[in-house]
């Protein structure tokens, strides 16, 4: 914009100097334009300027595919606006990394302008998304006035998943993805397997009966099904690195290991330690998979004085995914 007011600049000296040197009506006209030209300008914005509203949104609060977010904004006015700029300011509360965004955009009266746009995420963490200032300028662009709507909001935005060999970092723990463990103390539901017989109760399903003994003792016997034991496993996570540069594996790491245990049926317990506390999380299902990874994405990476060893921990041993 700065062309177009050094090129009104120089027309209207221009016209000056033609009107002083010549006294003819043609430039006298002229000058008076270009006089008032600014002057019409200013009091577009002026009677733009208050009645212009603005609405925004996400699709979602929490994102699990960065490639799938969109923003949604939302402009009314009841003049029209010929150049119009929103400036958007993205913060990342976990990496702290912060960046702006012009929207270029015109609206005519009485007509809502949506703009749908497609930030894009560098990384995981707790995304703040926040309108800095909407600028409206004049017809001519000589001139310009912002506002600065209080209109804000978050975006979890989940690490991105890579598989993971689940059955190497499950050897450590002892538990087998093909082999189901039954209670030797109580017993269950599983047809698949017996825990043992007894005598016929009253109530007792005739699935349960055991025909070959009870015809060879003369009387029902029932057999008693087992007791699947759940796979469990604990894991500690420990967000400490030597430096700030590619700590973005951790968190992929952890979210991409809890989403392969809850998709194998294995409930676990995760444990992130910080340097003041330790945060317990229990993942039992999809449900509580959204929820670690809401917390997992708050927690800030930690710059350890003395060893640094960002990673997963399974009975004080190291596991790699």
């Amino acid at each position: 914009m700065l062309i177009v007011k050094l090129a009104y600049i120089l027309v209207l000296a221009f016209s000056g100097i033609m009107l002083v040197l010549s006294d003819k009506y043609p430039f006298f006209v002229f000058f008076v334009l270009l006089i008032l030209f600014p002057v019409l300008g200013i009091a577009e914005l002026i009677l733009t300027f208050p009645f212009v509203r603005i609405k925004g949104r996400a699709i979602d609060t929490i994102i699990e595919n960065p490639d799938d977010n969109r923003l949604f904004y939302e402009i009314r006015s009841l003049m029209p606006i010929s150049n119009g700029v929103l400036v958007l300011n993205y913060k990342n509360n976990l990496t702290g990394e912060k960046r702006k965004e012009k929207i270029h955009f015109s609206v005519l009266p009485f007509v809502k302008k949506r703009l749908v746009l497609k930030p894009v995420s560098k990384g995981c963490g707790v995304i703040e998304v926040s309108v800095e200032r909407v600028i409206i300028r004049d017809f001519a662009g000589l001139f310009k006035i912002s506002k600065r709507p209080k209109l804000s909001f978050k975006q979890y935005i989940f690490p991105r998943k890579r598989n993971v060999d689940l059955t190497n970092f499950l050897a450590k723990t002892g538990i087998s993805l093909d082999e189901e463990k039954f209670s030797e103390e109580k017993s269950g539901y599983d047809v698949s397997e017996i825990f043992g017989i007894r005598e016929y109760r009253e109530g007792d399903s005739l699935r349960q009966i055991h025909y070959k003994l009870s015809a060879k003792r003369d009387k029902l016997i029932s057999k008693e099904y087992s007791l699947p034991i759940d796979k469990e496993v604990t894991v500690i996570c420990s967000p400490f690195f030597d430096s700030l540069e590619n700590t973005e594996d951790f968190y992929i790491m952890v979210y991409s290991l809890s989403s392969e245990l809850i998709k194998n049926n294995i409930k676990h317990t995760l444990i992130f330690k910080t340097k003041t506390n330790s945060i317990t999380m229990r993942v039992e299902e999809e449900r509580d998979l959204a929820e670690m990874t809401c917390v997992l994405v708050t927690l800030k990476p930690v710059i350890a004085e003395r060893e640094a060893y960002g990673g997963l921990y399974i009975d004080g041993r190291n596991c790699y995914v």
